[in-house]
C-alpha cells in the first residue's frame, strides 16, 4: 500500500511512476511516487477541486486528469508535467478520461448529450485537443458510460478502441469494441456486469483487464478480471474480499496499480442526536451494515442492509440491536429500503436478473411484489399517506423522478429535468432531490412540488448524498465530513447558515435516519481505508 486516503491512481507506461489522488476531509491533492525509490512528492496542492480519470501520456512525461474549472462549467481535460508545473486545459466538455493511441498522437474520449440529444459519442482528437471527430454514436437506450471517470482503451495495433457501454432496456454493462476506421461496434464477451469502471488492453491484443463486478459474484465488491479477445472468456485476476475502485496498467502489462477500498461500518443509536450518549448496537465490520440502507419502522425497529449472507440483503432488528432477522434472500442485491409510514410495507430496490427495480414486501419480508420495470429504477421514498412510491429512474436515458401507487399500476413521470435521490417532506407537499440542469452541469439540490414539474428552489449542500427532511419540513438534514469526521447538519431552506446537530469526534457517517418522533438517531458509522496497491506477475 502507498497511502490510506487515495481516490484514483495511474501507473506510467514505463512503469517508473505512480500518480495518485489523496482526499483528506474533502480536500484533494495530487501526488507522484517513484516506484524504485518509494519517494512521494506532492505535485498539486490540496484544494476544493475534484479529480478523476488519471492517465499518463504514452511517453510517461505528462499526467492528464478531468476536473471542473469552476462549478458552473462542464468537466474538462487538463494536462501537466509529471514532475510538477502548470496545468494546461486540453479539451472542454468531456465525460471521462482519455485513452491514447499507441503512437501517442491521438486520444479517444466520451461525450454525453443527455437529455438534450439522448446521444453519447466516442470521439478522437489530436493529442493537443485539436481536430475532434466522432467515431461512433450510441442513442438512448444505449450509451457509452462515464462511470468512475471512464477511460476508453486503444488497442495495441491502433485499429480499435474498447469502451464500456450500457443498454437501458437490458441488464447491466458491457464491453464494446469500436473500429476506428468505420465506427462499427461489436460487443465483447458476456453482458450484464453489475459494474464496470476501467478497461485496459493487454499488449499482445490477447484480451483486456477490466475492473468491475459480475452477476455471479453476488457480493458487492469490485474485482479485477481478464477478458480474452476475441472470444470474450472471463477469468479472475484478484480473488480476495477487498473492493477495488480504480485500475491502471503499465504498457508491457508487467505491473498494475489499483485502489484497494475497504469500509468498516457499525450501527449506532444516539438519543436526540447526542453523540456523548451514543451506543453501538450492531457490529457489522466489513459487511457494510447500514451503508446501503438504514431506516426506522413506525414501531421502533430498524431496517438495514448487510452483506452478512454473502450478498447485499435487507435485515430488520429491534431498536436495541436484538432480534436480527433477514428479510430478503435469493433475490439479487436488495438495498435502499423505505418503510411506509403506516408500517405495512417496506419498499426497496432489488437488483434481480431483470435489472434494478422497485419492489414492495410486507414488514416481515413476506409477499414481495414488483412495482416498476424500468431496469434502472432506484431510491424509493413513500409518501406520508403511504399511498405513493416516489423514485428515480434512468429508463429514458437521464435520471428523472417518477411515482407509482404502492399497490402497483402504471408509473407517472414527475420531472423532465435531471433529478435523482428523492426525499419527500413530512407534510407531503414537497420533494427534495439531487438536480442538475444538464448532463454537463454539476449535481446540486432542488425542491419540487409533490405533483412534479420544475424546481422551485435550487441550492447546494456540503457532504454527500445522505440527506433528508427535518420533522417540520423547513430544513434539510445532511451528513458532512470535516477533517475525516462525519456529523449531521441542518440547512434551513428559508436562508441562514447551516447548523451542526451532532458532535462526533471520530469516524465517518455512511447513513442515518431519525425516528418518527424525532427522539432517536440511528447511524451507520465507521472507518474507510483506500490504499494504492502495486500488483506484479498477474498474468
Amino acid at each position: 500500500p502507498i497511502y490510506g486516503k487515495s481516490r484514483d491512481a495511474a501507473i506510467s507506461p514505463d512503469g517508473k511512476y505512480v500518480v495518485y489522488i489523496v482526499d483528506e476531509g474533502g480536500q484533494q491533492s495530487l501526488w507522484r511516487r517513484q516506484i524504485a525509490t518509494t519517494s512521494n512528492v506532492q505535485i498539486v496542492p490540496s484544494g476544493d477541486g475534484r479529480y478523476t480519470g488519471l492517465v499518463f501520456t504514452p511517453d510517461s512525461n505528462y499526467i492528464t486528469f478531468v476536473k471542473r474549472e469552476n462549478a458552473d462549467l462542464p468537466l474538462a481535460l487538463f494536462q501537466m508535467p509529471v514532475l510538477g508545473g502548470n496545468q494546461k486545459k486540453v479539451i472542454s466538455n468531456i465525460s471521462g478520461g482519455v485513452g491514447y493511441s499507441p503512437d501517442g498522437k491521438q486520444m479517444a474520449f466520451v461525450r454525453q448529450g443527455f437529455p438534450a440529444t439522448g446521444e453519447s459519442s466516442l470521439l478522437i482528437a489530436n493529442a493537443d485537443g485539436t481536430e475532434e471527430r466522432i467515431v461512433a454514436t450510441l442513442k438512448s437506450p444505449e450509451f457509452f458510460t462515464n462511470v468512475g471517470g471512464q477511460i476508453p482503451a486503444w488497442s495495441p495495433d491502433g485499429k480499435a478502441i474498447a469502451s464500456i457501454a450500457a443498454d437501458l432496456t437490458a441488464t447491466g454493462l458491457k464491453v464494446v469494441e469500436v473500429q476506428v476506421a468505420d465506427g462499427s461496434i461489436r460487443d465483447i464477451g458476456v453482458q450484464g456486469w453489475h459494474y464496470l469502471r476501467r478497461i485496459a488492453w493487454l499488449p499482445d491484443k490477447s484480451g483486456f483487464l477490466v475492473l468491475g463486478t459480475d452477476k455471479s459474484s453476488g457480493r458487492y465488491n469490485q474485482q479485477i478480471w481478464s477478458i480474452s479477445y476475441p472470444d470474450g472468456e472471463v477469468g479472475r485476476i484478484t480473488t480476495d474480499s477487498q473492493n477495488y475502485t480504480a485500475m491502471s496498467v503499465s504498457a508491457d502489462s508487467g505491473a498494475l496499480v489499483a485502489i484497494q477500498f475497504n469500509v468498516l461500518s457499525n450501527i449506532w443509536i444516539a438519543p436526540n442526536g447526542d453523540a456523548a450518549k451514543a451506543t453501538q448496537i450492531r457490529s457489522g465490520g466489513n459487511n457494510l451494515d447500514g451503508v446501503g440502507s438504514l431506516a426506522w419502522t413506525p414501531d421502533g425497529r430498524i431496517v438495514y442492509s448487510s452483506l452478512a449472507s454473502g450478498i447485499q440483503d435487507l435485515w430488520i432488528m429491534n431498536g436495541d440491536g436484538s432480534g436480527q432477522k433477514q428479510l430478503t434472500a435469493e433475490s439479487g442485491r436488495s438495498f435502499e429500503a423505505a418503510v411506509a409510514p403506516d408500517g405495512r410495507y417496506i419498499v426497496y430496490t432489488s437488483g434481480r436478473e431483470e435489472g434494478h427495480n422497485i419492489w414492495r414486501m410486507d414488514n416481515d419480508g413476506a409477499n414481495p411484489m414488483q412495482l416498476t420495470s424500468g431496469n434502472i429504477d432506484d431510491d424509493a421514498a413513500v409518501s406520508p399517506d403511504s399511498r405513493w412510491v416516489i423514485y428515480d429512474s434512468r429508463s429514458s436515458g437521464e435520471w428523472n423522478i417518477w411515482k407509482v401507487s404502492i399497490d402497483g399500476g402504471d408509473p407517472v413521470k414527475l420531472t423532465d429535468s435531471s433529478s435523482r435521490e428523492v426525499r419527500i417532506s413530512p407534510d407531503g407537499k414537497l420533494i427534495a432531490s439531487q438536480y442538475r440542469e444538464d448532463v454537463n452541469s454539476p449535481w446540486r439540490y432542488a425542491i419540487f412540488p409533490f405533483e412534479g414539474g420544475k424546481p422551485i428552489q435550487v441550492f447546494d449542500l456540503a457532504g454527500n448524498d445522505q440527506f433528508g427532511w427535518s420533522e417540520d419540513s423547513r430544513s434539510m438534514i445532511y451528513n458532512d465530513t470535516l477533517g475525516g469526521v462525519g456529523n449531521i447538519w441542518s440547512y434551513p431552506l428559508d436562508g441562514g447558515p447551516p447548523k451542526q446537530l451532532t458532535n462526533f469526534k471520530t469516524e465517518q457517517i455512511y447513513n442515518f435516519d431519525w425516528s418518527a418522533d424525532g427522539k432517536q438517531l440511528v447511524l451507520a458509522r465507521g472507518t474507510t481505508t483506500s490504499d494504492v496497491v502495486l500488483i506484479k506477475d498477474f498474468r
